[in-house]
């Protein structure tokens, strides 16, 4: 069975890692290009920057949650590569998919950033948030089913409360989370925020294992 699962694994773990990594690096950094310096009409204007400034609080907000949430989400990956001895080529793909949608996150953030009013720009921040938890639950899942994919030396429990805590926290948290920008845009933000703070010193305590 073992052999079956790694017949078409025609990539080594460090490399899939390795690529891994590099894409999650130019994410991050491609998050900060969206604020760009306001332009005022008198350069010397101190009242008239500030305000420029003040305009672009929405940007600086989206930035901070989805860099805090990226990088949660790179924590996450190396955690769950560390759970298996090797990739075959469903895994492979499995991750593939998680990256496209980590590497779409620059587009809802600069959305939510011209549009921190518009319950629809908010919404779907959360949406494309909860695809990323439901390809962390998919990859999970999938590990769960083909065990021997799994380190030997795997505490089986403790990985299926990853499986489950990679739907709830990371599907259906961010599912929820959107949906409040109908009833107002400002209740999804601080439940985004809210939900990326509870990542944070969860993992300062070691008490997550999941997204």
């Amino acid at each position: 069975m073992e052999d079956k699962l790694f017949k078409y694994g025609v990539f080594t773990k460090n490399r899939v890692e390795t690529f891994s990594d590099g894409i999650f690096a130019i994410i991050v950094t491609l998050l900060i290009l969206e604020i760009k310096v306001p332009h005022i009409e008198h350069g010397a204007s101190v009242p008239e920057l500030l305000n420029a400034i003040r305009s672009l609080l929405p940007k600086f907000v989206s930035w901070v949650i989805s860099f805090l949430t990226i990088c949660i989400v790179w924590v996450n990956h190396h955690r769950l590569f560390e759970t298996f001895k090797g990739i075959n080529i469903v895994l492979f793909w499995l991750n593939v998919h998680l990256l496209l949608w980590v590497c779409f996150v620059p587009f809802p953030t600069a959305l939510i950033g011209d549009y921190p009013h518009n319950p629809l720009a908010v919404a779907f921040y959360g949406v494309v948030m909860s695809l990323i938890g439901l390809s962390f639950f998919i990859a999970r899942l999938y590990g769960l089913r083909n065990q021997q994919l799994l380190k030997d030396a795997m505490n089986l429990k403790a990985y299926k409360k990853g499986v489950v805590f990679a739907f709830f926290f990371g599907f259906l948290f961010y599912f929820a989370a959107a949906s409040l920008a109908w009833v107002n845009p400002y209740l999804s933000f601080t439940a985004y925020f809210l939900i990326a703070m509870y990542f944070v010193f969860s993992f300062a305590t070691k008490k997550l294992h999941t997204t």
